[in-house]
C-alpha cells in the first residue's frame, strides 16, 4: 500500500536501491577477487527520522505517540565541558533482548553481506550507553547498561565468527 501521491517517488527509490545493490555486489566481488577486503562502518545509533524508528518503534525508547523520550549523547568530560547531545533515539535493550535481538541481528547480517569486515562505531555502547531525557542538556543524562556479552553470544550463534572492528574513542574501561 502506498499513498498515490508518493507511489512513483517510492518506486524510484526502490529502483535506486536495487541498482545500487547490483553495482555494489559487482564491486565487492571484483575487490574480493583481487584479495581486497572491504571494511564497512555501522554506526551504533540510527536517525530519529529514519525508517528503522518508523518501522519498529517498539525497539526504541519512545512514548505512545512515537516521540523520543530519551536520546543519545555523552556526559560532560575533559573534551566537552557541557557534554554532547547527539539526538539519536536510544534502544530499548529489554525489548530487543525479548526478541533475541532480532532487529539488531538482521542489521548486522545485512552489513556482513555488504562488507567483509564491519566496524562497529561507538562499541562501548553495547556495554553501557549514555541517555539524556529528550529536550534536556547532556548534564541531565545518565549511564545505563547495554546488552553486553549476551548480544554478541546471540550474534555468534546466528552468524558465526564476527569479523568486526570495535571502535571507541572514549576512555578504556575494564568492560
Amino acid at each position: 500500500y502506498y499513498n498515490r501521491e508518493l507511489y512513483f517517488d517510492v518506486e524510484f527509490q526502490k529502483f535506486l536501491q536495487f541498482k545500487f545493490d547490483q553495482q555494489w555486489t559487482k564491486l565487492k566481488k571484483y575487490a574480493n577477487d583481487k584479495h581486497i577486503q572491504i571494511v564497512g562502518d555501522m554506526p551504533i545509533y540510527v536517525s530519529p527520522d529514519g525508517s528503522d524508528v518508523w518501522a519498529q518503534p517498539e525497539m526504541f525508547q519512545l512514548d505512545e505517540q512515537n516521540n523520543l523520550t530519551q536520546i543519545a549523547g555523552c556526559p560532560p568530560d575533559s573534551f566537552s565541558a557541557d557534554g554532547q547531545v547527539w539526538g539519536n533515539p536510544v534502544y530499548d535493550w529489554d525489548a530487543l533482548r525479548e526478541t533475541g535481538y532480532a532487529w539488531w541481528l538482521r542489521r548486522l547480517e545485512r552489513a556482513l553481506k555488504l562488507y567483509d569486515i564491519v566496524r562497529l562505531d561507538h562499541f562501548i555502547g553495547f556495554s553501557r550507553y549514555f541517555r539524556i531525557p529528550a529536550g534536556e542538556k547532556a548534564s541531565a543524562g545518565a549511564y545505563c547498561p547495554g546488552p553486553g556479552l549476551d548480544f554478541f553470544k546471540k550474534a555468534f550463534e546466528k552468524l558465526g565468527p564476527l569479523p568486526i572492528i570495535a571502535e571507541d574513542l572514549g576512555y578504556i574501561t575494564p568492560c
